[in-house]
């Protein structure tokens, strides 16, 4: 492990700013930020920031032939940004035409220069995050210094951070809430802060837990994926070691909808090494609003209500469900606490009128910590507001004065008219013997030759001898569960469910390739 000291950064970062401003890069200007390791994207981004450069981080392909979403993305990036510097760890193989004339590589960065301060102002552009989900027409979120200020200060009144604290991380820098979570709001409070490498964690999850216990870690996060990749390793492990996760304070579980099974398994795994379950600590957030909207209160039990689905999909109206009513379909939703100290969060309808208490609508966010709009896509920008307000695209509630996601507009399957979430219907479908969580994709499609509602489901590790009673299983448990029918199922392999870099399913990919004729010759009927 390597300690760096914050005035060691501030150094190396000073000399790569006077790198940059030598080799022609002005202040204002775009970079593209593609490091392979944490420790040279934290010095490069700060660099950065110190000439004045805006720049964006996103994951360093391994090739710009293998047509992977890391190089597809970066690609489209640099045509938006009118092809800026490139800063990369080492030489890439098949680099194009177009980019090899602006990549530079970092260690050919010369850390001998004398560094020049630039005057900066807090309406400035501080950096462009490009959303996770960001490929063949990537938005860029444009954040300012005042942004930045304002979240990571709201951040640390939602964790009463404290001076002593150690927090640590295995996010992708290249993630809002790798990079500002846990290495910028670290920095605005002058704690230590530890990072394990993305790949070195999916390799070896233990490596985060070893991480906890050894320097008593008070707060750290994992969303749904990286909690199931720890359950998944747990239960290969032959060697458990003596861990004390008695320290955390606060595990920040978001990114993606929480699914209440996958963390109170996780919670159960973990409580025999010390781990305080109050420590779970369900978060609501998104890169349009800096980072995050809404924490649940710090070490207190997380709240979770069984919401009748009925009333929720028919009615749009949270109500529980009782014991004595229990043979009523429910679904289980936790709460995502309240919004944060300078946010502000409604409920509205689809006429952009506010709903009361109870009522299922669109969440909108609104504060000094919204992104001014994104980056040459007036037409986007235009789209995500009304008026001084974001559209979030989520769907949600207040139930008891606190908040509840309900999901993703754009992951709405609409049929026998009413709506279902996908990853309620995923969720579902992990019930049956042999289905795990990440495997198993919903999607629906409206039929071009019949017009007709049709739900399709796409399923990895399924062998084919067993496909039609995984598909015979799985049209049981939604007809009884939910009254509809699965009209196909797609045999897929793990490697081709396209996921965001905070692990979130991209299923209107899937969909995308079903419709353009791919997959007939594993689709189950």
């Amino acid at each position: 492990m390597v300690f760096q000291s914050y005035s060691e950064l501030l150094s190396k970062a000073e000399l790569f700013a006077a790198g940059l401003n030598f080799i022609g890069i002005k202040p204002g200007e775009t970079i593209i930020l593609a490091t392979e390791f944490n420790q040279e994207t934290i010095i490069s981004l700060w660099g950065s920031f110190l000439a004045g450069i805006i720049p964006t981080v996103l994951q360093p392909p391994i090739s710009f032939a293998d047509q992977s979403q890391a190089a597809i993305k970066l690609l489209n990036v640099f045509r938006l940004l009118n092809q800026p510097v490139i800063i990369l760890s080492k030489a890439i193989s098949d680099e194009n035409n177009d980019l090899h004339r602006c990549i530079k590589y970092y260690s050919d960065i010369d850390l001998n220069g004398k560094f020049e301060p630039v005057q900066l102002s807090s309406d400035d552009t501080a950096f462009i995050q490009f959303s996770s989900g960001s490929t063949g027409e990537p938005k860029g979120i444009k954040l300012t210094h005042k942004n930045l200020m304002y979240n990571m200060n709201s951040i640390t009144l939602g964790l009463q951070f404290s001076h002593d604290e150690n927090t640590g991380n295995w996010m992708p820098l290249y993630h809002d809430m790798g990079l500002i979570g846990y290495h910028l709001t670290p920095i605005y409070y002058t704690h230590n802060q530890f990072h394990i490498e993305t790949i070195d964690f999916i390799k070896n999850p233990s490596l985060w837990l070893d991480l906890i216990s050894n320097k008593r870690i008070r707060v750290t996060g994992c969303p749904n994926f990286g909690q199931a990749l720890v359950l998944r390793h747990l239960k290969r492990k032959n060697r458990i070691p003596d861990w004390d996760f008695s320290s955390l304070r606060a595990l920040l579980n978001g990114a993606e909808p929480i699914s209440v099974k996958i963390m109170d398994e996780f919670v159960e795994s973990l409580k025999k090494f010390g781990f305080p379950e109050e420590a779970m600590m369900p978060v609501y957030g998104m890169a349009e609003a800096t980072l995050a909207i809404s924490f649940s209160p710090l070490m207190e039990s997380t709240v979770v209500h069984n919401f009748d689905i009925e009333e929720l999909d028919l009615n749009k109206v949270a109500k529980t469900v009782g014991q004595n009513t229990s043979h009523k379909p429910s679904r289980s939703i936790a709460s995502v606490g309240i919004p944060l100290d300078q946010v502000e969060v409604r409920i509205v309808d689809d006429s952009d009128q506010l709903l009361p208490e109870s009522m299922v609508g669109h969440i909108q966010v609104g504060g000094p910590a919204l992104t001014r709009g994104y980056y040459a896509n007036s037409e986007a920008t235009e789209k995500a507001f009304c008026g001084e307000w974001l559209r979030t695209g989520d769907i949600g509630f207040y139930y008891e004065k606190t908040m509840y996601i309900s999901g993703r507009h754009k992951d709405i399957i609409f049929m026998n008219g009413r709506n279902y979430f996908a990853h309620d219907l995923e969720n579902l479908a992990c019930s049956i013997e042999g289905i795990s969580y990440g495997k198993i994709i919903f999607g629906g499609i409206t039929d071009p030759k019949t017009s007709k509602e049709k739900v399709l489901g796409f399923i990895a590790g399924t062998p084919e001898a067993k496909a039609n009673e995984t598909l015979s299983s799985l049209r049981s448990l939604l007809r009884k569960k939910l009254g509809i029918h699965l009209d196909e199922m797609v045999l897929i392999r793990s490697n081709e469910i396209p996921k965001t870099s905070s692990g979130k399913i991209q299923r209107y990919k899937l969909i995308q390739r079903y419709l353009q004729g791919e997959f007939k010759e594993r689709r189950v009927k």
